[in-house]
């Protein structure tokens, strides 16, 4: 994971001015409270976060704003986010437009929150939704919140959504919209394609047959 990032300190004033010549005595700020307050140890503005698997760049993040918490590996990004999906082959499969974003640094799980938008030039489709996780492993994307899909034959409406992250092959959990073909929604079905054959189970043979 290579982030470029800028390091700062914040100084917290420990002098309390008391009126009338009355001494009031300062309380000391106890560790569990700058703990419950979640200050960030790492800040950076304007910049780009990386997640690779075994080397291999999977997702990049482009922020306005990101907190970084090295104890829980983890990257908080706000004021808007750009998340651009790689296949195998280094190529852009898909977009992500959020308003905030979260970047598990051990998983390499991105979550994306707030109007968030994702595209796939290739198979002009679009999809929005309020929260999206891309799982870099399964190269999926997937969401349990409402939906709405737009490609150039259909709008779709729902709840919960599972894809490829080109948006190729796509699942809307419980639909409610109208489409003008018809849809599959073999979840199984639409992600058959991409197992290997060691992720198919071998069927046994009848008695009897050699």
């Amino acid at each position: 994971m290579k982030i470029r990032y800028v390091i700062f300190f914040v100084l917290f004033p420990a002098l309390l001015l008391g009126g009338c010549g009355e001494k009031k005595k300062v309380q000391p700020v106890a560790a569990t409270a700058v703990k419950n307050a979640e200050v960030p140890d790492q800040e950076a503005w304007n910049s780009t976060a990386m997640a690779t698997n075994r080397g291999r760049l999977t997702a990049k993040v482009k922020y306005a704003h990101m907190s970084r918490y090295s104890d829980r590996d983890l990257m908080k990004f706000d004021g808007g986010i750009e998340v651009f999906l790689y296949d195998k082959k280094g190529r852009v499969t898909s977009t992500v437009k959020a308003d905030r974003g979260i970047l598990n640094e051990k998983t390499n799980l991105v979550e994306a929150f707030g109007h968030v938008v994702a595209h796939s030039d290739s198979e002009n489709a679009t999809l929005y939704t309020d929260h999206l996780t891309f799982d870099h492993q399964k190269e999926k994307l997937f969401t349990d919140a409402t939906v709405t899909l737009t490609t150039a034959h259909d709008t779709l409406h729902g709840t919960g959504f599972e894809s490829d992250q080109g948006l190729h092959h796509w699942v809307i959990l419980k639909p409610t919209g109208v489409s003008g073909r018809r849809v599959d929604l073999n979840v199984e079905k639409h992600f058959e394609a991409k197992r290997g054959p060691k992720d198919l189970k071998k069927k046994s043979k009848p008695k009897g047959e050699k």
